[in-house]
């Protein structure tokens, strides 16, 4: 993936010294922070006992049913991956909350491209590529993402099913619609999310507060909201009640709150993050699993013992 950028026109790979000096000008405390978020990833996604466990083995699978047939599955994860951020991405969480489900499904080639920006990258971003282990990073202007995408759709051997394309803030529909034609399963981000930060209410200490000085830095592009404690009858309901007549409110990509608030803010919101979690972040719903290529075989009940072989 790094020769294939390197020799494209148009993309300017990121260098040692780039990633060094965004390394140091991040600084303790925000790189302490970033290895927080990497450690919440990997415990939900990249551990034994996670939520994606097992989500990508690769491997090929022959189950006989008593209904009369066999199927087959073979499963391994796809070749390639291409994150996509644009020009003015400053988050490094949102952006380790979409790399590493791919590298937690042992995606072969990774790299994250920032569309049409130039200049240095925001320090907390190449810091969290950095920390994560992913350094194959490049600048690349809007026409040469066509190029690219065609060489990795050719490099696989079976089409663009083989990769998968991530776009993360603002980037044209036509580079979805142009990798979906050759096969390339694409995720879209929200351009800019809407953060409310929740207030604690009575009874509630400051050190069970979520920090939202903290929230903002790590999140520099995003919307926030102050809004109330939920009341106590919502904060405690099981079915979800509707807010637009507490809080009038665009879809909200997360709410900060205290502890004792976050049951009753689970149903309005696919995030909720409590205090000492202001530089976390997931993406409900991308996990390892989306990284595979998985394929059936609809079989009689027994098939010759050769066609169960790789």
């Amino acid at each position: 993936m790094a020769c294939l950028l390197a020799s494209t026109a148009g993309v300017v790979p990121v260098d040692d010294a780039a990633f060094a000096a965004a390394y140091e000008a991040t600084g303790d405390v925000d790189r302490a922070r970033l290895k927080t978020c990497i450690a919440r990833l990997h415990v939900l996604y990249g551990s034994a006992s996670g939520l994606g466990a097992g989500d990508v083995r690769e491997g090929r699978t022959a189950t006989r049913w008593r209904h009369g047939f066999t199927s087959l599955e073979q499963a391994s994860p796809c070749a390639w991956t291409l994150l996509c951020v644009d020009a003015s991405w400053s988050s490094g969480p949102r952006l380790l909350a979409a790399l590493l489900p791919a590298l937690f499904a042992g995606v072969g080639s990774v790299a994250v491209l920032r569309v049409g920006g130039g200049g240095a990258w925001p320090p907390q971003v190449l810091a969290a590529l950095e920390l994560a282990g992913q350094e194959v990073a490049a600048d690349a202007e809007p026409a040469a993402v066509p190029a690219l995408l065609e060489a990795l759709a050719a490099s696989g051997g079976v089409g663009g099913a083989a990769g998968r394309l991530l776009l993360l803030g603002e980037h044209p529909d036509q580079m979805a619609a142009l990798a979906r034609v050759q096969g390339v399963p694409v995720w879209r981000d929200a351009p800019s999310p809407t953060i409310a930060i929740a207030s604690c209410g009575d009874g509630i200490e400051n050190s069970d507060c979520p920090d939202g000085a903290a929230l903002r830095a790590a999140h520099p592009d995003a919307t926030f909201v102050d809004v109330p404690a939920l009341p106590e009858s919502l904060g405690r309901a099981v079915a979800p009640a509707p807010l637009v007549p507490l809080f009038p409110l665009a879809p909200l990509s997360a709410v900060a709150c205290a502890p004792a608030h976050a049951g009753g803010w689970l149903p309005h919101t696919g995030l909720v993050l409590g205090p000492g979690h202001e530089w976390c972040w997931m993406h409900p719903g991308l996990t390892p699993a989306w990284f595979a290529r998985r394929s059936v075989a609809l079989l009689p009940a027994s098939p010759p013992p050769e066609d169960l072989l790789p």
